[in-house]
């Protein structure tokens, strides 16, 4: 077995856990917000914030195994171009698209292992968009031209990244894991307050799994695997797509596995079209045995035409946003990026005017809560 075939074993595992943890514990960052806010239920966001947590801790661990940063990725969490204007923009549209599409990518191709039509056909637009804004000429045509003025050049002030240790004036790997573990700790200990263990520990072993495949996602892509996966490519007269090293994402994967489809003779599978198929196997394998698969129709001709309009909004914005809720939220934070950190910023930002919007069409207005209630309440 070649060592680029065990990288997409192993990513095609992790994803597999991933997405069947996503399941059980139903993960989902845009539900999670919404109870938060409307209902006054803090576990599931509570949840998000202690798989980020987790994954904080176990990537901060994994770079004091290997004694390297992990860096440069794909995509590039810690370059020293810091897009701000592409991870506003972009982060605002996705937010604005999971709320109307009822889920991001993750949560999308969860519901599709478990039996929903509709879902199967929001992840389908969802890749589409994604695609279109990656393999077209849309993105150059439309949006490069003045984005390309929204971002800051690092170097210029003497950084080579955009690293939080790095902003803050921190140096050396030993920096670096010591303020990642910090605020790893720190998440769990605000997650701990809205998540208590005697009613919640299914979604603490949830948010631990999902945490610890994306520090996972890294090991297999920058350990020994990586490595020589990547000797080996350098040697092929056609080497795969997608090497390097990474973790999960659920933007770019979904417009690799639409090329993919389209065009099967002419790609190689990559990281990111095993993680869509692992995640999306994972949850299915999960669903069944959990019973909890079962066929689900579509909603009214209302309902539908706006989750296809958000559908459309989150795979463009994922793109453009260079990340989603995982991309950003697990893989991008965990390796401490500030471009990441304003990203989901973004991202939650762009969902809480979205569901204000909503409650006012339909004259539901959301509680005015402290940023802090979302974790602290009980």
């Amino acid at each position: 077995m070649t060592a680029i075939t065990e990288v997409l074993l192993g990513g095609f595992a992790a994803a597999l856990v991933l997405g069947a943890s996503a399941q059980a514990t139903r993960f989902c960052p845009q539900g999670g917000l919404r109870e938060s806010l409307q209902e006054g239920k803090p576990a599931r966001m509570a949840a998000y914030a202690a798989a980020i947590g987790v994954a904080m801790l176990a990537v901060a661990g994994l770079q004091l195994v290997l004694g390297q940063a992990l860096a440069p990725s794909r995509p590039a969490y810690l370059g020293p171009e810091l897009q701000w204007g592409r991870y506003v923009l972009g982060g605002l549209l996705f937010g604005a698209g999971m709320v109307l599409a009822r889920g991001c990518p993750l949560r999308t191709l969860v519901r599709v292992g478990q039996g929903s039509a509709q879902a199967l056909v929001l992840l389908v637009v969802m890749a589409v968009a994604a695609y279109v804004m990656t393999r077209t000429a849309l993105y150059g045509a439309w949006f490069a031209p003045w984005l390309s003025h929204l971002s800051v050049d690092l170097r210029r002030w003497g950084l080579q990244g955009q690293g939080l240790d790095a902003l803050l004036g921190l140096h050396g790997l030993g920096a670096r894991v010591a303020l990642g573990a910090c605020l790893g700790l720190g998440l769990l200990a605000l997650a701990w307050r809205g998540l208590p263990w005697r009613q919640t520990r299914l979604l603490w072993l949830g948010a631990a799994l999902i945490g610890l495949m994306v520090a996972a996602g890294y090991a297999i892509t920058a350990g020994p695997w990586g490595s020589r996966a990547l000797d080996e490519a350098a040697f092929l007269s056609q080497p795969p797509d997608g090497m390097g090293v990474q973790s999960f994402s659920f933007a770019g994967p979904l417009s690799d596995a639409a090329y993919f489809v389209l065009h099967p003779s002419s790609q190689t599978l990559s990281f990111g079209v095993v993680a869509v198929l692992g995640a999306l196997s994972g949850a299915l394998l999960a669903a069944l045995l959990r019973r909890e698969f079962s066929f689900e129709g579509f909603a009214a001709p209302r309902d539908m035409a706006r989750s296809l309009f958000g559908a459309v909004l989150t795979g463009a914005g994922a793109v453009l946003g260079l990340g989603c809720t995982v991309g950003h939220g697990l893989s991008g934070i965990s390796v401490l990026s500030v471009g990441s950190m304003l990203g989901l910023a973004s991202i939650f930002v762009g969902a809480w005017l979205t569901m204000r919007l909503e409650g006012g069409l339909t004259g539901t207005k959301l509680p005015r809560s402290r940023p802090s209630a979302l974790f602290l309440r009980s």
